[in-house]
């Protein structure tokens, strides 16, 4: 789409962010519980995805996979709201400055067959407002998935380790996406081709930061203690290995649900231009 102006982007994002972040959660929330529970609950220590969502079935029910589902759903709504507001006003911004001043050239200059600087800068810029948001939200959903109980003064547990998987994670998925979009014609082709795109970035991002999302986990939940350091964590999970406990549904749970979402927002875009909002 033709870009406005950065803060009309940022505007049209709030609502392009919020639809993003329901149909996200919908989409993929029983296998991030399953994911969730691989990581933090002894009773699924050593089981398969698919064993450990037998488990969940046999003593809860359908309702096992829902745990925990209220918070990500108005939260999510509402920090990827702030993520992708930032993220449009930040890009626009960036890539509207210059490229004849010193900044700009250092902002438009391709390194490694395409990535952008500007596009990194507008990854950690909303990644960092995101996070405002998002600690809290995630901390009372991981508590709730793996029925513990959450309470207000412990909404920022773990932040420090949330900020560096959601930097990681996000530069991971920008960047990519921005090189596909600007390298290739696959986003020309058709919604189904989008999805596919989006899906692939985002499953590879999800297993390149999953060290990151288990710690943050882990962190949230006060395991094995409150306080403890990455060492005592590893050594919770049974080793080195463990760091990538819950990543077969971890993984392919991210990037489902971020293609579900991305075809959502794309339709919202179009939507947004046919309005005269732009």
């Amino acid at each position: 789409q033709e870009r406005a102006s950065a803060l009309r982007e940022g505007q049209i994002a709030v609502v392009g962010g919020a639809l993003y972040g329901v149909s996200h959660t919908i989409s993929g929330h029983p296998l991030d519980t399953v994911k969730a529970r691989l990581q933090l609950d002894a009773r699924c220590r050593g089981r398969s995805a698919l064993e450990a969502a037998a488990m969940m079935w046999r003593l809860d029910g359908a309702r096992a996979f829902w745990r925990g589902a209220i918070p990500p759903l108005w939260g999510s709504a509402v920090y990827r709201s702030a993520m992708m507001s930032s993220y449009e006003a930040s890009y626009t911004a960036l890539d509207r400055s210059d490229a004849r001043t010193p900044l700009g050239r250092v902002l438009h200059a391709e390194v490694l067959g395409g990535v952008r600087p500007l596009v990194v800068a507008s990854a950690v810029a909303c990644s960092l407002f995101r996070c405002i948001f998002e600690s809290p939200i995630e901390y009372a959903k991981v508590m709730r998935q793996t029925g513990r109980e959450w309470s207000a003064r412990d909404a920022y547990r773990g932040a420090p380790t949330q900020v560096a998987r959601t930097t990681a994670m996000l530069a991971l998925i920008f960047v990519p996406y921005d090189v596909v979009r600007r390298k290739t014609t696959w986003f020309e082709r058709s919604l189904a081709a989008q999805w596919l795109v989006v899906t692939a970035v985002c499953a590879a991002s999800y297993a390149a930061a999953w060290p990151l999302e288990t710690l943050k986990n882990l962190a949230q939940a006060g395991a094995p203690r409150p306080g403890a350091s990455v060492g005592e964590r590893v050594a919770a999970l049974g080793g080195w290995r463990g760091l990538y406990a819950g990543a077969g549904p971890g993984i392919a749970c991210g990037g489902f649900r971020n293609g579900v979402a991305f075809v959502v927002m794309a339709k919202y875009q179009e939507c947004a231009t046919r309005w005269g909002l732009r």
